[in-house]
């Protein structure tokens, strides 16, 4: 894209994205500054269709508005496409811009325009631009301008100031018998501006207790909401856990009324058949028969028995229960 530029030409990059069109229109007026020169501002203009009032300003003379492609999607889309245009104009010897934005991305830009040879860049943005936007430029410039006090308002102010000193150096002047012969008048004016005083004090008193008043109720209105949907949880999470307890005993009776029989079972097998049994040693003998009858007695080695502390721990059931399990298993193989 050639832009046929100089050195006489303005560039203004503007930044759509992030400036209204009325900090574009304000820029313009800034711009005259440079004038007699080309002026060219550049900008996404289709992708804002709503900033179609743009057109309106091309029936001013010097003026030229440029189109720009993006390069490729996503955010910094329109960075980039600028910054192309800035290069672009730089190559082509403008050396004076403006840059309308309050993206600090746009710094890179301004680095860029004086990367070889100096350029003169004036920045225009909000109160929010960082320190580092605002340090790239030559100038900076606030949007909006803060309003500067008219000539009419300067001299009614300058006026008044004037008034008030001359009444105060008179009430200096007046010798103190004076003021206690003060006219009826004026004593019933000040005392009416005082009642009015008061007056307006007991307003504001009452006013701002009311709203106290209705801050506190609302606060105590949110607390007790607050209060009652933490119970709310709280009993929830009680019943939720009382069903769970209930359901988790009502288990074990079940798996302890399957068992009990099974238990039976193992015990009379083992009383029915005392012959399978090895015959106890004879220092054993004494042990053995005091033992109740239809009891099943072994002697169990001490790394077989740790096994079975083990895995008693691990099962939660007695030793009776787990020997008692596992002979029925080997008897069902």
């Amino acid at each position: 894209m050639t832009l046929e530029s100089s050195n006489t030409t303005v560039g203004i990059l503007y930044d759509i994205e992030n400036a209204p069109f009325e900090m574009l229109n304000y820029t313009l007026g800034k711009a005259r500054r440079f004038q007699p020169c080309r002026t060219i501002v550049i900008s996404d203009w289709e992708e804002r269709p709503e900033q179609k009032r743009w057109e309106k300003l091309l029936r001013r003379p010097g003026f030229t508005f440029r189109q720009i492609s993006r390069t490729f999607l996503g955010k910094n889309s329109l960075d980039s496409a600028l910054y192309d245009s800035a290069k672009l104009l730089y190559e082509e010897g403008v050396r004076r811009y403006f840059i309308i934005t309050t993206d600090s991305d746009f710094v890179r830009i301004a680095q860029m325009l004086n990367s070889k040879e100096k350029s003169y860049i004036i920045g225009v943005g909000t109160k929010q631009a960082s320190e580092t936007l605002r340090n790239a430029y030559d100038e900076f410039i606030v949007y909006p301008a803060e309003e500067k006090e008219t000539v009419r308002k300067k001299h009614t102010r300058k006026k008044a100031e004037t008034a008030e000193k001359a009444e105060e150096a008179l009430e200096k002047a007046e010798p103190k018998a004076n003021k206690k012969a003060e006219p009826k008048k004026d004593v019933k004016s000040k005392k009416a501006k005082a009642n009015k005083a008061e007056k307006n004090e007991k307003e504001k008193s009452v006013k701002a207790a009311k709203q106290e008043k209705a801050a506190k109720a609302t606060k105590a209105a949110k607390d007790a909401k607050n209060v009652k949907a933490a119970k709310s949880a709280n009993d929830e999470q009680t019943a939720a856990n009382a069903t769970a307890k209930n359901a988790k005993s009502k288990a074990a009776q079940q798996t302890a009324a399957a068992e009990k029989p099974e238990q039976a079972n193992h015990v009379n097998h083992a009383a029915a058949a005392p012959s399978a049994a090895p015959a106890a040693k004879p220092e054993h003998k004494e042990k053995a028969a005091a033992l109740p009858e239809g009891t099943f007695a072994v002697r169990l080695p001490k790394t077989l028995r740790k096994q079975l502390e083990a895995r008693m721990q691990e099962e939660e059931v007695t030793m009776d229960e787990l020997i008692t399990y596992l002979l029925m298993r080997g008897l069902s193989h």
